[in-house]
């Protein structure tokens, strides 16, 4: 059997490069992707608990446990910020395990760091804004110089918890399988095909290969 030309061999290599090329080129935009949509999930996940809390409040359930202090905190000049405890972390565990399913593919450990932190981070904001607006002070004034209530750290922590009770699939996956990103499973973008695709499309190529070298013997003959 004739060997396949020059030609050939080298635009598929020229291929398999450009393939590599456009997914390291691809990486940082995916990782920045991941990273917002994951923002954007915690932060979905603080309105539903903030929600939540509202709706139990309103209708008088979990009403259980000392009061927590700065729970709600645009209540605070009705002096209702304080909630139940027992209401509290009810609300804000089940809106930590609706985020952690969102972040199925993280692992749990990480993702509970991290919606944790960001939890604590704006409720803590949104504490001495709200306190800032009821007594019509500037922020500046009293954004390191008011101690908050134990609401937003409670809040924080129990999200956090919520985020450690969903079981990750990734770790559930065959061994050598690839991890797929945040933004293949929220957009079906399989992103495996980019990484490390030369070996994915090897036997593609070997199949290109052969056609092309038996029909350059068919021709010869």
């Amino acid at each position: 059997m004739a060997r396949p030309k020059a030609g050939v061999v080298t635009v598929t290599q020229a291929g398999t490069a450009g393939t590599v090329l456009g997914s390291r080129l691809l990486r940082p935009f995916d990782a920045a992707a991941s990273a917002v949509a994951a923002v954007l999930i915690v932060l979905a996940g603080l309105l539903a608990g903030t929600g939540w809390l509202y709706v139990f409040r309103g209708l008088h359930w979990f009403a259980v446990g000392p009061h927590v202090g700065d729970s709600l905190p645009l209540l605070q000049l009705a002096g209702f910020d304080g909630q139940p405890l027992v209401r509290v972390a009810i609300a804000w565990l089940m809106a930590g395990a609706l985020v952690g399913v969102a972040l199925i593919r993280v692992h749990p450990l990480r993702r509970s760091l991290f919606a944790g932190g960001l939890c604590l981070v704006v409720l803590l904001l949104a504490s001495q804004g709200a306190y800032a607006l009821a007594r019509n002070v500037r922020l500046s004034d009293i954004l390191f110089d008011r101690t908050p209530g134990l609401g937003p750290v409670v809040e924080a922590l129990v999200f956090s918890l919520g985020c450690l009770l969903p079981g990750s699939l990734a770790h559930r996956q065959r061994p050598g399988a690839r991890r797929r990103s945040l933004i293949t499973v929220m957009t079906g973008f399989d992103d495996r095909g980019l990484r490390g695709g030369e070996h994915r499309n090897a036997a593609q190529d070997d199949g290109d290969r052969q056609y092309v070298g038996e029909h350059h013997t068919g021709a010869s003959a």
